[in-house]
Parts: structure tokens; sequence; C-alpha cells
């Protein structure tokens, strides 16, 4: 049984704790444990599947239909391949621009190393070759200088050194907003219902290796990990750039990616429920948007069989893309978080709306159409 002995956990504390655990494809274990202890703390069902990929389960009272909500716990950065002395080789598993890299420095997290890394410095960066003509070319690997000595091993991270996460304002700054901001939605989504004792059945689903092509969220599908009649919403971050969409104008309701729509019927539920909550809340505000600059895991759900839906926050310098092929921080609005776990919030308190809202919407079309059917036989010309 949920504790709900406590207050929730504020939303800055979660990102303060969450975004600079460092992870990368493949080597998500500490953000893994941060879920386990989570879990433990609240009273929270915690398990894995045989793919790696964490559910973290809420369950209290009679809900019909579960919730699922899903983020990646991976972001793009290098692992250790070699040491040797202060020189390393490095991989780079994820999608970056060829023109980023060298010169910049990336800190070295490792079990024989301080909590903190160790500071190491870019001599030369690999690049692939476009896999056909107009396509960019991307980074995958690197030689690193160590500043100082330090018993790295192969396996170990290095991840850019720059914000594990800062706030200027309302603009939160870290190195892996894509997607532990998207974790953070879950987990505040589900340390309020838990805190609260709401009612209410959420799945916070965890998923591995996102940056390689979806590869956790397409083995759990696959494998029909999660209930066959759950309603499944992919929480992501999605590049901003070229005005697709913006900072501090709410979380968006995202129709599709760059390769797929989703769910109409979960897009007109979730729009739904947004409308009610900037009803009753005048500084609630929410965006509605394909966000067409990326992939994300909710293409993997929706065509292998799941009632999916997607939300995002609007990014900025996505994967540590900054101006003038400079790495950087990526940035997130605080009110955008806030507001996409309050519609989390909404999505669980109202699953049962799901169906209603569809079936509605048909009842009206089907009025509006004999309506319209009599108007057109009665003014032929």
């Amino acid at each position: 049984m949920p504790d709900t002995s406590s207050r929730p956990t504020p939303l800055k504390q979660l990102l303060r704790e969450v975004l600079p655990i460092p992870t990368a494809t493949y080597q998500e274990q500490r953000v893994v444990a941060y879920l386990d202890g989570f879990a433990e703390e609240r009273g929270l069902d915690f398990r894995q599947d045989r793919f790696g990929n964490v559910y973290v389960s809420y369950r209290r009272g009679r809900v019909r239909r579960p919730m699922v909500l899903e983020a990646h716990m991976d972001h793009p950065g290098f692992v250790v391949t070699r040491a040797r002395g202060r020189r390393l080789d490095l991989e780079f598993r994820g999608g970056l621009a060829g023109e980023y890299g060298k010169g910049e420095h990336v800190r070295v997290y490792g079990a024989a190393l301080p909590a903190a890394g160790v500071r190491a410095e870019l001599t030369s960066v690999a690049v692939s070759k476009p896999p056909r003509p107009g396509l960019p070319r991307r980074v995958v690997g690197a030689k690193a200088q160590l500043e100082r000595a330090a018993e790295v091993a192969a396996g170990d991270l290095a991840l850019w050194d720059v914000e594990g996460c800062q706030f200027r304002g309302k603009i939160v700054r870290a190195r892996q907003c894509d997607d532990l901001a998207g974790a953070v939605t879950i987990l505040a989504t589900l340390d309020r219902l838990a805190a609260e004792g709401r009612t209410g059945h959420l799945i916070g689903m965890f998923t591995r290796a996102e940056e390689v092509g979806l590869e956790g969220a397409a083995a759990a599908a696959a494998a029909r990990e999660l209930p066959e009649d759950a309603l499944v919403v992919a929480l992501e971050t999605s590049s901003s750039a070229g005005g697709r969409a913006e900072q501090g104008g709410g979380p968006i309701i995202r129709v599709g990616d760059r390769a797929h729509i989703f769910s109409p019927a979960m897009t007109m539920w979730m729009v739904r429920l947004a409308e009610e909550i900037a009803a009753e809340r005048p500084g609630f505000r929410y965006q509605r948007k394909l966000m067409d600059a990326g992939g994300t895991e909710a293409t993997a759900f929706d065509l292998l069989g799941y009632e999916t839906g997607a939300a995002c926050l609007a990014l900025g310098n996505w994967h540590n893309a900054g101006p003038n092929g400079r790495v950087r921080a990526e940035t997130v609005h605080l009110d955008d978080v806030e507001g996409l776990t309050q519609l989390c919030e909404a999505m669980v308190a109202n699953v049962g709306s799901f169906e209603r809202t569809v079936d509605d919407a048909r009842k009206r079309w089907r009025a509006i159409g004999r309506g319209a059917g009599k108007r057109l036989q009665q003014n032929r010309g």
C-alpha cells in the first residue's frame, strides 16, 4: 500500500536529483538504481523485464484500465572502449552531427573514479560516412586525453562537461534533459499519487537504448510486456528548433513524429483533458504539434498494437548541439515540466473517460451528418 503520510517531492528537487545522473545507451544502470530507491521509499512496485526496462507502478482503488506513461533512460554519450595511461578511445552512442566534439571536454564516470568524474579533452573525433547522399555525417567515436591520471576502464562513461542541472529563472539547463526530464515527469506524477493516496492505476515505464533505434520500447512492445488494454503515452523532449514549438508555451500534445502519426483517439482525448485543465487553471497552457525533428517510442507502441499517444517538452540544444558547432547543455522550461505533470495527473484520473470522449465525438458527427444530409437534399438546386 502506498505511503500517504508524506508530501510530494518538489519538482525542482526531482529535477536536481535525476538530471545529473550519468547515463548512456546500454549503460543506464545508475538511473535504474535511482528508480529502485524511489519506488522503495514510496512503497511502489518495482520490476525489470528481461530486456532491462523498468516498471514502477501505483495502484489504488478500482480502476478498469491501466495508464502507462513511458520515457527512456539513455542519452547520447561516449563509452570508453580502451584506456592506455591518460589516453582514451571512445565510442559514441546516439545521434550528433559530425561537426561537433573536437576540442570539447568530457567527464569520465566509472566505479573506480570520483562521483564527480574526471575531466578529459577530445583530441579527435571520428565521424560516419553518410548512408546515402544528402544525409549528414554523424559522430561515432573519439580519442581523448585525461587531464590527470585516473583508473579509467573500458565501459566507463564519458559525457559532455556541461551543467548537470542548473536553473536560470524558469529555464532548466542540463546535460541530459532528453529524456530524463520525461522520466522526472513520470516520477512527479507517481509521487503525487502516492503521497495523496489518489485513486488510479499508473505504470511508469522507463526504457533502454532509445537513442540507437527505440530498442527498449520495441522489445517490450513485441514481447507484450504491457497489459493489452493499457493506454500508453510516450513522454519525450523534442527539438523546438525552426519554430517547431515554444519553450514556456506549455506541454506539447504530440500528434506524431517524422515517421508516423499516433492514435487520433488518444490525441483527441488528451486535448480535451488539456482544455479542461486550462478552463480550471488560467495559467495552464498547452500546444498541439507534430514535432517532426525526430522519432519517438510512441511509434513502436502504436504500430505494435497499443492504443498510443505522445506528449513532449520543447527542447533547446537537442542532443547538446548548441550554436556555432559548440556543445551546450540542453534546455527545457520549468513551467512546461509542471504543465506536463498536471496533464499526466489528469490522464491517470480520467482513464475511464477515454472511450466516452471518442463515443461522444462520433455521436456529435452522426448528428451533424444527419442534419447536413437533410439540408443538402432540400437544397439540391
